[in-house]
């Protein structure tokens, strides 16, 4: 029997939970959690290899909470899933939530708790209950990964996907909320930096999230009485990303060659997913890092439909005139990528299976983070009147022609003639 239960009941363990989510991002901390040996099977890894399993493993816990693409938007079990996607995976403050959700703060809170409660219980039955698998000889599978590197591919394939793509604004904010606290802590002034209207980034965004919270946590964690500089500068080709302490006097002598060290870690991660950084010593008061982000500049089109057919037929259509087709079959897909990746347009049949796409309209111009993406409705009913008059952009009868499509798309040119790089 595993020596925690003698110590710990299911109460204290969902404190400590709990606690893992608060610090999810600071990678020093779960290191040397109470928790990380419990669950984190690899015998074999070091502290910091368990620290990012750990991360991962939260991470991936979340998802447990997915009630599926048929469960009515804005349920019990929805929110609580949509909440701790939004807060651990996104990084959006309570508040930019609490709209996203349509809660109070009180029911925030209260969903919080809920949620986690139920993380716990999946936690402590697949893991604290196999006390058998902590004190195992084969705890550790044969062919485990067992290097920093290898941990990073594996995370990276897992990820991957067709059209995946990062809004350094989202990721920023998100880190600079989630470290605000300990920012207040060691009396950090923040200098940022984050130009409005930045186009995409071509990178994973989980792993590009993990890359620059690790910057910022490093630094927040070992500075105090200093400012933080955080500065976003765009050209045509890239995005430069550079973090920075000033004075340099806050951090311990050593910590320039600390900030290399970890910067070969950042750097190996940074090829993994597309960009590159290296520490940054840019005269005797300033330390910090540095990240070059590929921008995406094609304009990104959600097409939501579940026919095979025309998603390949949009595609055809779209990608010679520079357009990138992000395709999904179900509106609970389209209401998360389209709150993720903010694309230039959504293309929408009504006719879903299972979903209402009416209901899939109103919640995308509901949303804060969606109710400014102009939305086409493409279906074989014949109901523009209503469809324009629920908020769409334009209406297009099925079979919808390329000369259609593509016009309805040009239009929307007068609309937002500055957005659209997803």
């Amino acid at each position: 029997m595993c020596r925690l239960w003698a110590i710990m009941d299911r109460i204290q363990f969902q404190q400590q939970v709990s606690d893992l989510y608060i610090h999810l991002y600071d990678l020093v901390y779960l290191r040397t959690h109470p928790l990380t040996d419990v669950l984190v099977l690899d015998a074999a890894a070091s502290r910091k290899q368990k620290g990012w399993q750990l991360h991962n493993l939260l991470l991936e816990a979340i998802n447990e909470l997915d009630p599926g693409p048929r469960a009515p938007p804005y349920s019990r079990e929805w929110r609580r899933y949509r909440l701790m996607v939004e807060r651990y995976k996104h990084g959006l403050e309570p508040g930019a939530i609490m709209q996203e959700i349509a809660v109070s703060k009180r029911q925030y809170y209260r969903e919080h708790e809920a949620a986690i409660e139920a993380i716990a219980c999946v936690l402590w039955e697949h893991y604290i209950a196999q006390s058998s698998l902590l004190t195992s000889p084969a705890a550790t599978p044969a062919g485990a990964p067992t290097s920093y590197l290898e941990l990073l591919r594996l995370e990276t394939a897992r990820t991957a996907q067709a059209g995946r793509y990062a809004h350094l604004n989202d990721i920023v904010s998100g880190a600079v909320a989630l470290l605000g606290e300990k920012l207040r802590h060691n009396k950090l002034n923040l200098d940022l930096t984050l130009p409005e209207a930045l186009p995409a980034v071509a990178a994973d965004q989980a792993l590009l999230r993990q890359m620059v919270l690790g910057m910022i946590g490093y630094l927040v964690e070992r500075a105090s009485d200093a400012t933080l500089q955080v500065n976003v500068v765009a050209d045509e080709a890239a995005l430069l990303f550079s973090l920075q302490i000033d004075p340099v006097t806050a951090l311990r002598p050593t910590a320039f060659a600390e900030a290399q060290e970890r910067c070969a870690a950042f750097a190996e991660m940074g090829a993994l997913i597309g960009v590159s950084s290296r520490p940054l010593h840019a005269g005797p008061t300033v330390i910090g890092f540095q990240i070059r982000l590929p921008a995406e500049t094609r304009r990104a089109v959600l097409v939501v439909d579940d026919n095979e057919d025309v998603l390949e037929f949009f595609r055809r259509c779209l990608a010679p005139h520079g357009y990138r087709v992000l395709a999904v079959t179900s509106g609970q897909q389209a209401l998360d990528l389209a709150s993720q990746l903010q694309p230039y347009a959504i293309t929408l049949d009504l006719m879903l299976p299972g979903e209402d796409g009416w209901n899939v309209l109103q919640n995308l111009l509901n949303r804060p983070r969606t109710r400014r993406i102009p939305v086409i409705i493409c279906s074989v009913l014949k109901q523009k009147e209503l469809a324009l008059s629920l908020g769409a952009a334009a209406f297009l009868a099925k079979p919808v022609t390329e000369r259609e499509l593509l016009a309805a798309l040009q239009a929307l040119e007068a609309r937002q003639p500055a957005a659209g790089l997803a």
